[in-house]
């Protein structure tokens, strides 16, 4: 009776352990951002971003809203570990490439990007800040 016991006790914690879902390495940066943004040629800039997973790829995500322009102006970002990358994100009439650095307590995102309107290429630096 014990040996039947054991190896059902084994059956349902091996079950139970296979069932288990895999995390999700974005979960900690999904949601609303504050976004703090300077360029030479629009300034410091204050609007809000939404964060949101990218259905394609577990390591993907969609940020909404990028660069101010609007909702449903939406970049796709890879992120790798506390490192994000921006790499030929196109919304009309811009391209964007570019790193983000996750901060440890994922409070804050830091931002150094390219944007190329069809002129010169720009520099942006923009903080991201959960609220």
């Amino acid at each position: 009776m014990n040996r039947i016991t054991f190896i059902l006790l084994a059956a349902i914690f091996i079950i139970l352990n296979s069932c288990q879902k895999e995390d999700d390495p974005n979960t900690n940066i999904i949601g609303s951002w504050k976004v703090s943004e300077n360029s030479t040629t629009y300034g410091q800039q204050y609007y809000y971003v939404d964060i949101s997973s990218d259905t394609t790829a577990s390591n993907k995500i969609i940020i909404d809203n990028f660069f101010g322009l609007g909702l449903g102006k939406s970049v796709p970002a890879t992120q790798s570990g506390q490192t994000l990358t921006i790499s030929n994100a196109i919304i009309p009439g811009y391209t964007f490439n570019g790193t983000g650095s996750i901060s440890s307590n994922y409070n804050s995102i830091s931002w150094n990007y390219n944007v190329d309107d069809g002129n010169e290429p720009e520099n942006v630096t923009a903080t991201y800040t959960r609220y």
